[in-house]
């Protein structure tokens, strides 16, 4: 019996729809990833309903790209634990950064039945004491919340506001080339959440560097998706200012009640991050190459562009 939850009827339309998924395939489906996994000697993953269907969403039910996705996923979590797989949510370090709100999942979808709206907020007060990957470390927490969750994220993907009003001048010198590399390419090629928009409000001269770095990483698809905002006004033509946090004008929230909101949340899943332990990768299990560093990045360390939907 197949242990996910059932979709609203108008997300199930889009599943079907923008997803090509066949509700009376679903478990055959998800056996087939299944079995691929069980059949990998150096993967060893979270095999549930719920997150192995957040993948073959992601990936359109293309059985190929969600195997190659799940094996990034893990694959880049056992090589770099700091940025993507922290396992304890309850460290005083990483509950200070998450309680000081720089990473806002809001609780109602663009246009009420759309994409789930992410606002990113940089430079906040204190933030500086905290090292870019720390705090980009836990939205990868919040990430893997919102594949277990989140059907509005799953389904119809997500809006990204990246509110850069008070950039830190330190996490700009922080985001080098090979920081980028990696952080794009796990949320670009490993997590199975679809960026339909990417907004960046008020981004400060300095984070032009940054930008021209990351920007040719990305496929032309996603680089038509990005766009930059002096006002809010300008940012409403997208996302309408109802939509956004309190705080901003709108009304969709406080920041102080999302947060509290998905403080509760990493309590909920306390034993879920502490058996992820038990997932990832042994490369000397691995049939074929090898993915270190080189594997992933090139021998020289030259990023291929990312393949994304």
């Amino acid at each position: 019996m197949l242990q996910i939850r059932v979709l609203n009827e108008d997300l199930q339309r889009k599943a079907k729809e923008e997803l090509n998924e066949v509700p009376t395939r679903i478990y055959e489906d998800l056996k087939a990833l299944r079995k691929w996994i069980e059949e990998q000697a150096h993967l060893y993953a979270n095999i549930d309903d719920q997150f192995l269907i957040a993948f073959l969403r992601g990936c359109k039910y293309s059985l190929e790209k969600a195997k190659k996705k799940i094996d990034s996923y893990y694959t880049l979590k056992s090589a770099f634990p700091t940025l993507c797989n922290v396992t304890n949510v309850d460290s005083a370090r990483f509950r200070e950064i998450f309680r000081l709100g720089p990473f806002l999942y809001l609780p109602k979808p663009l246009h009420d039945n759309g994409p789930r709206i992410f606002i990113m907020r940089g430079g906040l007060p204190t933030a500086e004491r905290f090292t870019v990957e720390e705090l980009m470390a836990v939205n990868h927490v919040l990430q893997d919340i919102l594949m277990l969750e989140d059907d509005y994220a799953v389904v119809n993907g997500l809006v990204m506001i990246n509110d850069f009003k008070t950039l830190a001048l330190t996490h700009v010198l922080q985001a080098n080339p090979m920081f980028l590399k990696k952080f794009l390419t796990y949320n670009y090629e490993a997590i199975p959440l679809r960026i339909k928009s990417n907004h960046f409000l008020n981004a400060p001269k300095m984070f032009d560097t940054v930008y021209n770095v990351g920007k040719p990483m990305l496929p032309l698809k996603q680089q038509d998706r990005m766009f930059f905002h002096s006002s809010l006004d300008s940012l409403s033509r997208y996302v309408p200012l109802k939509y956004l946090p309190n705080d901003y004008g709108g009304e969709n929230g406080s920041i102080a009640k999302i947060i509290d909101e998905w403080d509760k949340k990493l309590d909920k899943y306390r034993d879920h991050f502490s058996k992820s332990t038990e997932w990832g990768i042994d490369e000397e299990l691995r049939i074929g190459e090898t993915k270190d560093q080189n594997g992933l990045f090139g021998i020289d360390g030259s990023f291929r562009k990312l393949e994304v939907d």
